[in-house]
């Protein structure tokens, strides 16, 4: 009797054990999604303030307070990405234990199934016949006919049973796959930012030691960098108005995103940044890390390919199958040369944009991708066009 009772307390405690872990692991996860959701809104929070400092002429002293907001943005998204990559993590952990449960329930209902065929194959090896000529009375034969009617519908049961597992299997091993791509991004947007930072740390070094320029020395290098990007701004509309086509149904037209990122911090013919730079904004500028990635859009060739060195603007132009052009300035890196046939997604550059890099140029306060979209000869909104 003692070993029976034995017996009982220890699957007792094995449960309470397995009971107490899963809330563990569940409050873990949970405490995880709370942390992630806290650094998100700081980030939402910081970049408000960003954009407050962006809407301020710009000056010697705003350039380093904005570098310094974009630092702190830049850390904050490192934290949040570090917390989503350790979310990813418990969550898969959760979905191996829940496939590995529903394996256990397809095992059992696997073997539940071939019980049952085999008692109705045993019954059918009878006969109907048999059946009647050897039950003992009508109550054995009734007995004996509802036997063969309760397996065959436990088969059915069965079989509808291990469909469902069989496609709850799926599903989890579809939502395992999502995850495992969804960290992979994650950690493949880590590094970038990583790498970013560290630009922008070195930039803020080179701008606080370079702090002995007077404000209007300062603003004549602004100048110098405006008319540049207005050369520049006139080199691409002459090569886009010179080798376009007329498009008679824009509506139809469609444009993949260039980069994963959906921040705007600068808007089409946007008023903030007229009123900052002091020239109208034929783009929309997307917030990114330095050196993302910029996928083609779609198929076309590569119109442009101008690479301003440590001091000057470079940027790309490619003319699109579809009539459209995109142009993207600030670049740090090409991936695409001039002539090249590019296809939609393929990667054709890097983005830039951090004061003081190769191809930045001057008149930029942070990272981030500058793109335009050009149609029958005119800049248009890009928002207008672009797809997920």
């Amino acid at each position: 009797m003692k070993q029976v009772w034995k017996k009982i307390i220890v699957i007792v405690l094995a449960l309470v054990c397995i009971s107490t872990s899963t809330f563990a692991y569940a409050d873990v996860l949970e405490d995880k999604q709370l942390e992630l959701k806290a650094l998100q809104k700081k980030i939402e929070e910081q970049e408000a303030a960003l954009n407050k400092v962006k809407k301020q002429r710009l000056t010697l002293d705003n350039q380093v307070k904005i570098i310094d907001q974009q630092i702190e943005a830049a850390q904050l998204t490192l934290q949040a990405l570090g917390s989503e990559i350790e979310v990813i993590g418990l969550e898969k952990g959760r979905t191996n234990k829940e496939l590995v449960d529903l394996e256990e329930q397809a095992m059992s209902q696997k073997l539940i199934l071939q019980k049952a065929i085999r008692a109705a194959y045993l019954a059918r090896r009878e006969g109907i016949v048999e059946i009647l000529l050897t039950s003992s009375s009508m109550a054995d034969l009734m007995t004996r006919i509802e036997y063969l009617d309760r397996v065959q519908n436990h088969i059915s049961v069965g079989i509808k049973t291990l469909t469902e597992l069989k496609q709850g299997l799926a599903a989890k091993k579809a939502v395992l796959e999502d995850k495992d791509k969804h960290l992979e991004q994650v950690r493949q947007s880590k590094a970038i930012e990583e790498q970013s930072l560290q630009i922008q740390m070195d930039t803020k070094t080179q701008i606080v030691s370079g702090l002995k320029m007077s404000e209007s020395e300062y603003q004549q290098k602004l100048a110098e960098s405006k008319a540049q990007q207005q050369a520049v701004a006139n080199e691409v509309a002459a090569i886009i108005r010179g080798s376009g086509k007329k498009i008679i149904n824009p509506g139809d037209l469609k444009l993949r995103w260039p980069i994963a990122y959906r921040t705007i911090t600068a808007g089409f013919r946007d008023a903030d940044y007229a009123k900052m730079f002091g020239m109208a904004h034929n783009a929309i500028d997307v917030g990114c890390p330095q050196g993302t990635p910029i996928k083609s859009p779609y198929n076309g060739t590569v119109a442009k390919v101008v690479d301003g060195g440590a001091k000057g603007l470079s940027y790309m132009v490619v003319n699109h199958d579809n009539g459209m052009s995109t142009v993207y300035l600030h670049l740090s890196g090409f991936a695409a040369s001039a002539g090249a046939y590019v296809v939609e997604g393929q990667t054709i550059g890097y983005t830039g944009g951090t004061p003081g890099t190769a191809g930045a140029g001057w008149m930029t306060t942070g990272p981030h991708l500058h793109f335009e979209v050009w149609l029958n000869g005119q800049a248009t909104n890009p928002l207008a066009y672009l797809i997920d």
